[in-house]
Parts: C-alpha cells; structure tokens; sequence
C-alpha cells in the first residue's frame, strides 16, 4: 500500500514538473530566452495601446517585443521605445526601415510593424534608432474628413464665383458689340441722309455749272484742277475701303462673341460641365459623409463603446419613448439633468399662413437663457423639449415638433453648439414638472444634461 502510494506521488511530481518545465520553456520561447536577441530603438509623438510587452513583428512576422517606453524631458520631444528583436531577423531590417504602431482591426490589440529595409540600405546595428510613425486613431479620421468637406465646400463656392464673373464679362463684351453695331447703323443712316441733301444741292446748281463745263474739261481754273486731280480721288476710294474693313471686323467680332456665348451655355457647353462636375462632387461628398455618420452609428450601438458613447453624452431620441425620458433616462447616477422653461408666448408668433417663427423677443429671451448655460461643459447634451397646449388649436405633437426645431436650429447658428450634442424631443402638451403646476406647457424648455463632477450653483427650475 506505502509502494503503491509512494509511486502515485512520484508520478505526480514527475507530470509536475514535465508541466512546469513545459510552461517554463514556452514563456521562455515567448521571451526569447532561448535564441539570440539584439535591441533598436524607435521614437513616437504617441504611445497609444503599448506597453511592456507588446508585440513586434517585422513584415507580419513575429520577431519580438517592448522592453521599455521612455516618457520624453519636454512636450516638444518624442516618447523612447526600446524593443528587443531576434537575431535571425536583423538582415531585413535596414537603417531606412520603420517602425509603425498598428491595431488588429479596429479595436484590436496594438502592435509594433516594422517594415523591410531596401537592399542598398546598410543593416542595423545593436542600439541603433530607427524612424519610428504614429497612429492614425479614429478621431483624427473624422476630423480630417470635416476638414476635407470644409474645403471642398469652400472650392465649390469660389467655383461659383468664378464662372458668375466670367458669365458676367462674356454678358458685358456682347452688350458692348451690340452698342456698337447700334451706333455704326446710326451713323450710315446719318451718312445716307447727308448724301440725299447733297444731291439736291447738286440738282440746284447744274444750271450755273454748265457755264464752266468747258472751262472745267479743260482743266482750267481753281475748280477744273480739283475735278480733274487724281490725288483726291484716290484719298476718297481709300477712306471708303477703310470704312468697309472697319464694318466687317466688326461683324466678325460680333460673330465670335456670339458663337462664345452660345458654346458656354450650349448643351454641351463648358457651363454643362461645370455644372455636372459640382453635381459628382457633392454626390461624392454626401456619399462620405453618410459612411462615416453609418460607422459612427454603427460604433454607438457595438457593446464595446456603447458605454463611452453614453458617458460623452450620446443618445439616440429615436429609440427613447416620451414616457423613458420623462421618467429621467438620460440623467443617470452620473449627470443632473438643468431644465429652462420658457413660454410660447415671448418665443414665437403665427403668420398668416400658420406658420410658426421665432421672434426678435424670442431670440433674445433664448440668449438670456444660454448666458447661464454655457459656463457649463460645451460637451453636455442640451435636449429642446417641446411643448403645444391642445386648447391652442391642430395637433399639439407636430406643433411641438416645429417649436423645437425652431429653437434647435437657432442654438447651432447662434452659439456652434455641436449638432451631435444638440436635439429635440417633442412632448406633445404633457409637462408633469411645468411650472404651471397643471402638468400641462406651451413652449419649450432647455435641458441641459452637466456631469456631476462639473456641476456648480444653479437653481433646479426657472420660468422665462
């Protein structure tokens, strides 16, 4: 029984340390403690998701790890990574080679690639630091998506510009030729006039000028020297040739200005493929647009920033009944929900056709309003409530769905509050905390959700 016994414990201890020495040869493997090893250095403006141990690899392939990040002396300087690396893998890595931060997919693990070197480039050395490039996270994405949108919004409105001002000269040139043709029908008309007169002053004279005919034939006297001097002549026929070149060039420039013009606006003219040009590119710009607003929505409802969406303050009305939200589902145990009523009364007037408009006294009564909410945190959600009383008249839900996006829309232009963190929710006539007292209000109230941690002195409710 003692052998039996004895053997059994030896046989545990023997699988014991088989499993320990397994274990103790994989981490070793892991740590390259059983090849060669030699070290490099990268630098990086960010260190986002590395840490002692993580992973570096070399062309996709395994090859070591991250011994140790160097916070920098200075803002200005870089972070220090220094990485060990196997041996057999240093003839690819050559003095042009990088060293890039990367994630599996896009939430995955973060890793360090560096890339092959070129076979011109010399092979690096133990300590030696290669270029080390940063990140590229998914907030900088978005921004440089804004920022591209913002200039091609700008391109397509001094676009615009340029075609109107060119339209505009083409315009003026054709007014100019058509002036001057104008003036030049003036002028012959004028001419022909002068000739008839002329004529007729030569029909009254022929009498007193068939006494000198036989002078003038001969040429004698001042007035025979005249008629028959081929001087003058041929100055009268060049001054006519003149006139004749003068009107056809201005014909031909009448006809390219309007052959031009014609091209321009033809169907197939240059304005034609302007305008198609500016049509793609906004189809184009709208087409990214709505594939970044479907991945952020994607990433709002994906359990993993589910909640880093909801403590940044981002919430889908859409899916939120009347009844949740009244009830405080967007307070939380971590925000305080500051609510603002303000009466139908000093916001808005009806016009003659029953459509509703903010007022001048609304506008300001909604400024006094935000003067004490934008010492808070720009990034809390502010939610305009709205409310219709049924007395009123029509349905009081698309009433108060107009009045909220009425004041909505003033707060983005008048204060930049981000679109993202500003939206309606349209109550209908019901208000359980109205300061009425009735559980019923008409017009809006501002509800402003602060963080906890950022909330100062103010007052639960106020009537404006």
């Amino acid at each position: 029984m003692n052998r039996m016994r004895s053997a059994l414990v030896g046989a545990f201890v023997l699988v014991g340390l088989l499993l320990f020495g397994t274990g103790l040869f994989l981490i070793g493997d892991r740590r390259l403690l059983f090849v060669e090893q030699f070290e490099i250095n990268s630098t990086f403006g960010k260190v986002t998701g590395l840490e002692v141990g993580t992973a570096v690899t070399v062309a996709g392939l395994a090859a070591g790890e991250v011994l140790e990040i160097t916070l920098p002396s200075r803002p200005s300087d870089r972070f220090h990574v220094r990485m060990r690396l196997r041996e057999d893998v240093r003839h690819l890595i050559r003095a042009d080679s990088t060293a890039g931060v990367q994630t599996d997919g896009i939430v995955g693990n973060a890793f360090i690639q560096i890339s092959v070197g070129t076979d011109a480039s010399p092979p690096v050395t133990a300590g030696d630091t290669i270029t080390g490039i940063d990140p590229i996270e998914f907030a900088d994405l978005i921004q440089e998506g804004r920022d591209t949108f913002r200039t091609v919004s700008q391109e397509i409105i001094d676009l615009q510009d340029d075609v109107s001002g060119a339209v505009a000269a083409l315009t003026e040139t054709v007014e100019t030729a058509n002036g001057v043709i104008e003036n030049v029908g003036q002028d012959l008309e004028t001419l022909t006039a002068t000739g008839s007169r002329i004529a007729t002053d030569v029909e009254g004279t022929i009498a007193d000028l068939r006494v000198t005919v036989n002078d003038v034939g001969n040429g004698q006297g001042s007035i025979g020297r005249l008629l028959t001097d081929d001087t003058l002549y041929e100055r009268l026929t060049g001054i006519g040739s003149e006139a004749q070149l003068a009107v056809r060039n201005l014909r031909e420039t009448t006809d390219r200005a309007r052959a031009a013009v014609e091209g321009f606006t033809g169907p197939n003219g240059t304005s034609q493929q302007i305008s198609q040009t500016l049509r793609n590119t906004l189809a184009e710009v709208q087409e990214v647009t709505s594939d970044l607003a479907e991945g952020t929505e994607a990433l709002k409802r994906n359990f993993l920033f589910r909640g880093f969406f909801r403590q940044r303050g981002f919430f889908d009305l859409d899916t939120i009944s009347t009844q949740a939200y009244q009830a405080g589902i967007l307070e939380g145990d971590d925000r305080t929900a500051l609510r603002v009523w303000v009466d139908a009364g000093v916001l808005f007037a009806v016009d003659p056709d029953g459509v509703q408009r903010l007022t001048e006294e609304g506008r300001r009564r909604i400024d006094s309003v935000m003067a004490d909410l934008v010492r808070y945190p720009r990034d809390s959600p502010l939610i305009v409530e709205g409310y219709a009383d049924a007395s009123e008249g029509g349905a009081p839900y698309l009433r108060s769905v107009d009045r909220a996006q009425l004041v909505r829309g003033y707060l983005l232009q008048r204060f930049r509050r981000q679109a993202t963190l500003t939206d309606i929710m349209a109550l209908g006539e019901s208000a359980p905390d109205s300061p009425r007292g009735d559980g019923r209000w008409s017009g809006v109230a501002l509800t402003l959700f602060v963080r906890n941690d950022a909330l100062g002195a103010f007052a639960n409710t106020s009537t404006r």
